[in-house]
């Protein structure tokens, strides 16, 4: 468990900052007499975060605002986009996706790279290494602009950490990937599970940035969830929370990859759809692809469109229980599992009045977020990792081995060729 840090004047040094860093980026342009007036804090602290934010080039100054006011015109501050950068990289089992994005997570670069099976993990993050080296140099950003860089994956992963506890997806157990990646690059590095990683995302840049409660599930390869209640992501203890895809939806339901049986991982997501048109019909399914099965389904395959149909309603079932639960203000579904489109939504959307809890379903925005089959999405969630340390209130320890990077004075990683 994260420990909280000791009150101290560093510590509220750095809340401050924390505040004033957030309300330059949430309001595009602001004057420090509005920092002042939003933040309640001094003029003159105000004043010295605002000094040292440009010194660290963090933020920049920009055209003055027009006003009908006599005497001088205020100064407006914006976050400076291209003060830094952020690596992010969603790591599959059979490869890895790498983007470089700036401070407001706009992808500047992106890139893929397959790896050979049965790599140990070792061999397969010593590959990670040499990418990230070729691509940012390739982006044509100077490592001394690279703040951190963020890697999400499946399984149960220890953020606090770095540590993947345990991804059955890739066969890993006890892989302490941040430390190997920090002990390399030399920049910090933060690992988490992938839905947490674009739940971050979504809610920094997407569609949860006005939303203090909402609720994201991944459908694809499994089932995944990530929860931000009242503005904080939920991890519960020891950061093994929110494992929505392994919640039992029958005792004797289809055995699950986790070696539990009715998870719903094991019902609605590709594996569980494609496991169940295989134990339905051997001879016609076996051998083929989930994007195949779906375009049978689609063009109307009776059989498969049934096993998609409860898929849909187990899947409606599972979010109609995340709604009486969290009553979010907003929840989003994503992921590549989605390729199946109606198949799947609409005995979700069918199932859902028939199980949440009165008033709640109205209260709560569903939203279907269109899925990119290159896998940007979640690597620019890695990357908001990076952002996400820089924004966050800093009331907990450090984690990281290696302190948070400036963009002024930081000392370069080692290149390919040195």
């Amino acid at each position: 468990m994260r420990r909280l840090r000791t009150g101290s004047k560093q510590v509220i040094r750095d809340i401050n900052r924390s505040i004033i860093l957030n309300l330059i980026k949430s309001h595009g342009a602001v004057s420090r007499a509005e920092l002042t007036q939003l933040s309640s804090l001094a003029a003159p602290t105000v004043s010295d975060i605002v000094a040292v934010l440009l010194d660290e080039g963090l933020i920049v100054e920009t055209d003055t605002v027009i006003s009908r006011r006599r005497g001088p015109r205020p100064v407006l501050l914006q976050l400076n986009v291209e003060g830094g950068a952020a690596v992010g990289i969603m790591l599959r089992a059979d490869g890895m996706t790498l983007v470089v994005t700036d401070l407001m997570a706009n992808v500047l670069h992106h890139a893929k790279q397959s790896f050979p099976p049965g790599l140990a993990p070792d061999e397969l993050l010593e590959m990670v290494v040499d990418t990230i080296r070729v691509q940012v140099q390739q982006a044509g950003i100077a490592w001394d602009k690279v703040l951190g860089m963020g890697v999400g994956m499946t399984g149960v992963i220890d953020s606090t950490t770095g540590i993947c506890r345990e991804s059955y997806i890739l066969g890993w157990s006890n892989v302490d990937v941040g430390g190997k990646l920090e002990a390399t690059l030399a920049v910090p590095v933060h690992v988490d599970n992938d839905t947490k990683t674009l739940t971050v995302a979504e809610q920094h840049f997407g569609l949860g940035q006005q939303q203090h409660n909402f609720v994201l599930v991944t459908v694809g390869r499994g089932v995944g969830m990530g929860a931000v209640v009242n503005g904080e992501l939920l991890r519960g203890h020891h950061d093994v929370g929110a494992e929505f895809g392994h919640v039992t939806m029958a005792l004797d339901g289809p055995p699950c990859p986790c070696g539990n049986r009715g998870c719903l991982e094991a019902i609605a997501s590709d594996v569980g759809i494609m496991q169940a048109a295989v134990a339905a019909d051997q001879v016609r399914y076996g051998g083929t692809t989930i994007e195949q099965l779906t375009a049978w389904a689609l063009d109307g395959d009776e059989q498969l469109r049934h096993i998609f149909e409860h898929a849909g309603i187990m899947l409606g079932i599972g979010v109609a229980n995340l709604i009486n639960l969290f009553a979010p203000e907003l929840l989003v579904l994503t992921g590549e599992g989605l390729r199946a489109g109606e198949l799947l939504l609409q005995p979700l959307r069918r199932t859902l009045p028939q199980c949440t809890f009165r008033g709640r379903l109205e209260q709560t925005s569903l939203a279907v977020k269109p899925w990119d089959p290159e896998w940007e999405p979640w690597a620019r969630g890695a990357a908001t990792l990076v952002l996400d340390d820089m924004l966050r209130l800093p009331l907990y320890e450090q984690a990281s081995a290696v302190p948070p990077r400036r963009v002024k004075g930081a000392n370069p990683a080692p290149r390919p060729g040195n």
